[in-house]
């Protein structure tokens, strides 16, 4: 229930508020610095009363990663984050390699913008970032940021963890947020032309970071209701946890390693050990004669194609095949059918198969098609040959294909 699920969500932010003033404590008490500047600094991370917005940014600071595209222009972050009825508290923690240098000088910045009076406790940098931090912060935070210079970012699996216990992602649309963003499970940056200069770049995703916190995450976190939380943000949260739970987890990608690579790997495998690695041989002998061959391979129209036809009406093809003494079973004639469209990915065509019908002049090897269209409208085909055996450990493997 969402009660409950707000309240599980609270607990797992008050754990982790516990943890982040331990820490600040630390640093706090190592620095220096006075009790009133840690009370201060702990003004927000209150582990009795966490109903506060936490964004939270943690990873590597790897310069492509941009950690500090939130301080572009701090005019506008401080309308957003210094509101008394809204407050929002920026949690910020990781590490820069020991000799990325323009790494480190992001984390200085941060350090830096840190400690100007107005921002003291509404943006923390948590030193000694490690395991038990990271499973706190995608655990406990409202929000977790990621906004990497597209197309840079592999995969992001700290946002992937942080959906997964309920946190709600806002991230440039790149690596896997380009996939498992849906337009109701967490907020998308739009990546600029990827040719504009880098400054301006930064400029116009830093707005659009702005305007999605401005007017639609801190709103909807704030929309309390009568049991003293937001229902729009609960609906996110679940929405986000149960898109993104199924889709990207260790099962599911070992599961599909498993099917779809391992296992057929290992019945090819076992195909080419057989009776004294024979299926090994024959395949290699086969792929030998389909190399030296198919540069001679020609394939052209026998039949006078037809513009149109009723529908249910039978289409007959016929092609002839020149196979430079290849055999017909080394190969495979098809016709690949679609709608016409502007755009149509090849793969979404269906496939019809030519069956070999004898030879012509005898160095042409005659394939035929009847074919009935399920489809009405305009559409488009194509006719190829490729070489094909069923050893191959994929139809398309050779890489050799000729087009009519």
């Amino acid at each position: 229930p969402d009660h409950l699920f707000w309240s599980v969500r609270q607990s797992l932010k008050s754990q982790m508020f516990h943890g982040i003033r331990s820490r600040i404590t630390d640093q706090n008490t190592r620095n220096h610095g006075s009790e009133a500047h840690l009370d201060r600094l702990l003004k927000f991370v209150d582990p009795i009363n966490p109903n506060v917005l936490t964004l939270g940014f943690a990873r590597r600071f790897a310069t492509y990663k941009r950690a500090a595209l939130l301080f572009e222009n701090l005019d506008w972050l401080r309308k957003i984050i210094l509101d008394q009825d809204r407050p929002v508290l920026l949690i910020f923690a990781g590490k820069a390699h020991p000799a990325d240098v323009p790494g480190q000088d992001v984390i200085r910045r941060i350090s830096q913008i840190a400690q100007f009076p107005e921002f003291e406790g509404r943006l923390l940098l948590i030193e000694g970032y490690d395991l038990r931090l990271a499973r706190r912060l995608v655990a406990g935070v409202d929000v977790w940021l990621n906004n990497p210079i597209y197309p840079l970012e592999a995969s992001g699996t700290s946002g992937m963890k942080a959906g997964i216990n309920g946190a709600i992602n806002l991230s440039v649309l790149d690596g896997w947020w380009g996939e498992g963003y849906d337009g109701k499970n967490g907020w998308a940056i739009k990546p600029g032309p990827r040719d504009m200069e880098g400054v301006l770049r930064d400029k116009e995703e830093s707005r659009a970071l702005y305007e999605i916190l401005q007017d639609q995450v801190v709103p909807l976190y704030y929309n309390y209701g009568k049991l003293g939380y937001s229902p729009e943000w609960v609906r996110m949260a679940k929405h986000s946890m149960m898109s993104l739970l199924p889709r990207y987890n260790s099962t599911r990608m070992v599961d599909e390693y498993v099917t779809k690579f391992y296992r057929s790997a290992s019945n090819k495998g076992m195909q080419y050990a057989a009776n004294d690695f024979s299926g090994a041989k024959n395949i290699a002998a086969w792929k030998a004669k389909i190399r030296n061959a198919w540069r001679s391979v020609t394939l052209r129209r026998l039949d006078i194609p037809s513009e149109r036809a009723h529908f249910s009406e039978a289409l007959k093809f016929k092609v002839a095949a020149r196979l430079n003494n290849l055999e017909p079973e080394d190969v495979i004639v098809e016709l690949l059918m679609h709608r016409q469209y502007k755009k149509t990915r090849l793969t979404n065509y269906n496939h019809f198969k030519f069956e070999y019908t004898g030879t012509k002049d005898s160095d042409e090897h005659i394939f035929e098609l009847r074919l009935t269209p399920e489809l009405c409208g305009k559409q488009e085909y194509y006719i190829r040959i490729y070489p094909c055996h069923p050893l191959l450990s994929h139809p398309l493997e050779m890489g050799m294909m000729v087009w009519l």
